[in-house]
């Protein structure tokens, strides 16, 4: 039995995939209008995210007016704000 996200409100109603892309999309776009340029959060994975066994948190970040999601592999926080501007750390190592 499919699970109605979009209008819980509505017994009957069921979310179709189009309407689950729409949502998406709409996330996408408010976060990219709240994220500063490599400017992220960090998200467990968690529920029904399905990500791989290996994947237990993930940064969404916007880089290039796009939102992005890269894997996190260090052991920080769900919620925490974190830079992916790497331009810093490149110019210290030149």
């Amino acid at each position: 039995m499919q699970e109605n996200h979009l209008k819980p409100n509505e017994e009957e109603f069921q979310d179709n995939s189009q309407d689950l892309i729409n949502a998406s999309l709409l996330f996408a776009r408010a976060l990219g209008l709240i994220l500063k340029e490599n400017e992220g959060i960090v998200v467990d994975v968690v529920g029904d995210i399905k990500l791989g066994e290996e994947v237990k948190k993930v940064i969404v970040f916007k880089f290039e007016n796009q939102v992005h999601i890269y894997k996190c592999d260090e052991d920080i926080p769900e919620g925490n704000a974190v830079n992916m501007d790497t331009s810093a750390a490149k110019e210290e190592q030149e």
